[in-house]
């Protein structure tokens, strides 16, 4: 065989060990990017805000979500899940108020890959996504606010209240799984609600969060 043909045929070689590799790399990341959501299928609760902060995470970061809807589930099926998604290379776990389709136990739910969006069962988890409750008793609202209660700030008939960004709640959740999934470490998340007045609305410094 000529020496030329040598080259050529190692050339190809190297070409095609390039090209299984990078494929090999390409499918193992796409295996990685992935988070378990879990939502409870019955509730009175305005979800639209939270479910936008998921889903824009996952659209910016080319993650894909494997979303469950949830009307009621036992301490053992939640264990069947997260076996199930660990099986299925899942980053993490998010539980959206979990409070509406799980009950608490005594000992609590300690598995280091599910994170808890919740207000009432903070302590059943290793980690956690709230809102840090005001001492003061000044108005609160969750996002999405209504229009009414809106149209009342720009009056000046409700001098200040205090928002929770539900929607920001939702994307840093999202920020926090796919952390834990590259890094292992996983932190509770504490937000303060955001003031919100009539001069701060005419602002516009929250136009594009209230128009969600």
């Amino acid at each position: 065989m000529s020496s030329k043909k040598k080259h050529i045929i190692l050339i190809l070689v190297l070409i095609a060990l390039i090209s299984f590799r990078y494929m090999t790399v390409r499918n193992h990341r796409a295996e990685k990017s992935r988070i378990t959501i879990v939502l409870p299928q019955n509730t009175q609760e305005d979800l639209s805000s939270v479910q936008e902060g998921i889903r824009d995470y996952a659209y910016d970061h080319q993650i894909k979500l494997d979303v469950w809807y949830k009307k009621q589930m036992s301490e053992k099926s939640f264990a069947e899940l997260v076996k199930e998604e660990k099986q299925n290379r899942s980053m993490g776990i998010l539980l959206v108020y979990p409070e509406f389709y799980l009950k608490k136990n005594q000992n609590g739910y300690k598995y280091k890959e599910v994170l808890a969006l919740t207000d009432t069962m903070k302590e059943s988890y290793l980690h956690y996504a709230a809102f840090v409750r005001r001492e003061q008793e000044e108005e609160t609202y969750r996002m999405p606010i209504s229009e009414t209660v809106l149209g009342q700030i720009k009056s000046g008939r409700k001098k200040v209240v205090y928002m929770e960004n539900t929607y920001r709640l939702g994307y840093e959740s999202m920020q926090m799984l796919e952390k834990k999934g590259k890094t292992k470490d996983m932190k509770n998340i504490c937000l303060k609600p955001v003031r919100l007045d009539k001069e701060r609305m005419e602002s516009g410094e929250y136009d594009a969060l209230l128009s969600r």
